[in-house]
């Protein structure tokens, strides 16, 4: 039986429950197979729940659900729009059409009727796809869109967010493909050259473009940060517009998700902890909490497996630790992460 995750908003009498939805405390509050009423979704809202799983057949009958897509029709997509930014990035010094196509690329992602968690698990799935660059603006366009809709950010901020975070690395289409292709040895002179293309990609938006200022300096400045540590100017705090500061961690969010610098498997609970750890000196507070809170939300009730080799499922996440979430063991004891630090989790199944 497949499932989806809704809103609390979108249930309806009739759904069937596909998860246990468990209280903070850990005891379940509504059991995997109930059938919900008016009753029980006033019950649930009641107890603060946010988001439910609720089966595939139910959810079909719903007008609000009967849109998702399959993960396999999300992949499809997904790869399309890959093969779209391939083309794109590769014709970009001879096209001057690259507007008109970043915002056809992008109103596909902000149009799209995906469930949200298949978005989450695809970027995750097709990680070893290939044409990592392409891949990877696809996935920083999605968060990025994603992020600002959760933000409730207007409809015109949306659809520059999502553009700005499609073209963040267009820049690169300047640089020698024999140093973007190197995996090891960058040589000093290599590096920099790399990170000249956050200046080439402003440079490029500006010459060809109708962008405004806001979206072009964007790409500028996403690799700035807010300590200042960044480049390639080194501005810092509200130095730094708003789309670039989520462009910044929707970029961190897909490059670990890709496994590309770490070169390990890690759950987004991994990822979680990283931010965390340097939220509050490299990148933008607001932003972080926004895309953790959300996005852990789709995890709950997710079986886990620990460190210490227990395994359990998750039932509760703290808003102030996402990262460590409260596990309920199989032999029916609760495992807090927030108070072990030394335990983490290693695989999500």
């Amino acid at each position: 039986m497949r499932k989806y995750i809704i809103r609390i908003e979108e249930c309806k009498s009739g759904m069937t429950i596909a998860k246990d939805i468990y209280t903070e405390k850990g005891t379940i509050l509504m059991t995997q197979g109930t059938t919900l009423t008016d009753y029980i979704i006033d019950k649930l809202v009641i107890n603060g729940i946010k988001k439910l799983w609720v089966a595939e057949e139910q959810a079909k009958e719903d007008d609000s659900a009967n849109e998702s897509l399959s993960m396999k029709e999300t992949k499809k997509e997904y790869v399309k729009r890959i093969e779209n930014i391939k083309t794109l990035f590769e014709n970009v010094l001879i096209d001057d059409a690259i507007e008109e196509k970043a915002i056809e690329i992008s109103a596909s992602i902000i149009n799209s009727d995906k469930p949200t968690g298949d978005l989450l698990r695809c970027i995750r799935s097709l990680k070893s796809i290939g044409h990592y660059m392409y891949t990877h603006s696809l996935n920083v366009a999605s968060v990025c869109c994603l992020i600002g809709n959760w933000m409730k950010l207007g409809a015109k901020e949306v659809e520059e967010i999502t553009v700005a975070g499609l073209l963040h690395d267009i820049g690169k289409a300047k640089v020698p493909k024999e140093i973007l292709n190197k995996k090891t040895d960058l040589t000093k002179n290599d590096i920099l050259e790399i990170k000249k293309h956050a200046q080439y990609g402003y440079d490029i938006l500006k010459g060809k473009t109708g962008f405004s200022e806001e979206l072009c300096k964007s790409v500028l400045m996403h690799h700035e940060r807010e300590d200042g540590s960044g480049y390639p100017k080194g501005v810092k705090g509200d130095k730094i517009n708003l789309i670039a500061k989520i462009i910044s961690v929707a970029d961190l969010y897909s490059i670990i998700t890709l496994d590309r610098v770490y070169k390990r498997t890690d759950t987004p609970f991994s990822v979680f902890e990283i931010f965390e750890s340097s939220a509050s000196q490299k990148f933008d507070p607001l932003t972080v909490y926004t895309l953790i809170s959300n996005v852990a939300m789709y995890y709950i009730g997710d079986n886990v497996r620990l460190s210490n080799g227990m395994e359990g499922h998750i039932f509760y996440i703290d808003n102030e630790f996402v990262s460590r979430p409260l596990i309920k063991l199989k032999d029916g004891n609760t495992f807090d992460l927030r108070s072990d630090r030394n335990v983490k989790i290693v695989e999500i199944f």
